[in-house]
């Protein structure tokens, strides 16, 4: 007889004989079988599903026009970073941005000349992550995983705006006016004082070294390219 028309339940009942240790298995044995091997696919599906929801990053900004213009200037000019991470880093740098009183397009500027959007970025000197943050800094801006993109853009945004306050306070006891700091000299002193440390910049009065000048600049140019994706439009 072909085994094309053996009952399908004839089958399952000849297998479990093999695999009995008695080799009499009952019809009951053979009903449990069947239901946990149909449980354990269902399970299977179920957890193959649940993974798919986990890795499906959902936006909470994905409307607002800062989103909008980070997201597709990473996606239009640094092509090799994915759309989940774009669409991360965008979300989690306008949710920071409003969190910090900080533009999240000049954040993401800052980003882009230090690691140009890629999360596992580490450089010579030790520095990691998105806005390659020191190992020292960790614990100040609450970073346990430098990798993991929303606590480096959390750090990397609360740290550019702790740099801007430290000009601000400065600037603030200041009594003759004519000395006060414009907001673009602020934000270039913060930049700075990013790159070089606070107290280095201080200590230079001031003076930028052509290497901290040159990254300065690199940061104000992307920043002005992010803000030209806020007039235009574009699809993923």
């Amino acid at each position: 007889m072909s085994l094309a028309y053996i009952p399908a339940f004839a089958v399952v009942f000849v297998i479990l004989m093999s695999l009995s240790p008695t080799g009499t298995p009952s019809v009951e044995d053979g009903i449990e079988y069947q239901a946990n091997h149909n449980i354990s696919s269902s399970n299977k599906k179920k957890s193959t599903v649940k993974n798919k929801q986990e890795t499906s990053f959902k936006a909470q900004y994905a409307e607002s026009s800062d989103y909008q213009a980070i997201f597709n200037y990473i996606k239009s000019t640094f092509k090799s970073i994915g759309s989940e991470d774009a669409q991360q880093i965008s979300d989690y740098l306008v949710h920071y941005g409003k969190e910090n009183d900080v533009d999240p397009k000049f954040a993401a500027a800052l980003i882009a000349r230090e690691s140009a959007f890629k999360k596992d970025a580490v450089s010579s000197t030790g520095a990691k992550g998105l806005g390659q943050i020191k190992d020292f800094n960790y614990k100040s801006l609450k970073i346990d995983d430098p990798f993991n993109i929303k606590q480096n853009v959390s750090g990397t945004t609360a740290y550019i705006k702790e740099m801007f306050r430290n000009w601000e306070n400065i600037d603030a006891k200041e009594e003759d006016q004519s000395k006060k700091r414009s907001s673009l000299q602020k934000m270039k002193l913060s930049l700075a004082s990013y790159y070089k440390g606070f107290t280095a910049v201080k200590n230079d009065n001031e003076k930028l070294d052509s290497k901290t000048s040159n990254y300065v600049n690199d940061i104000l140019a992307y920043y002005e390219d992010i803000k030209s994706f806020s007039k235009e439009s574009f699809s993923d």
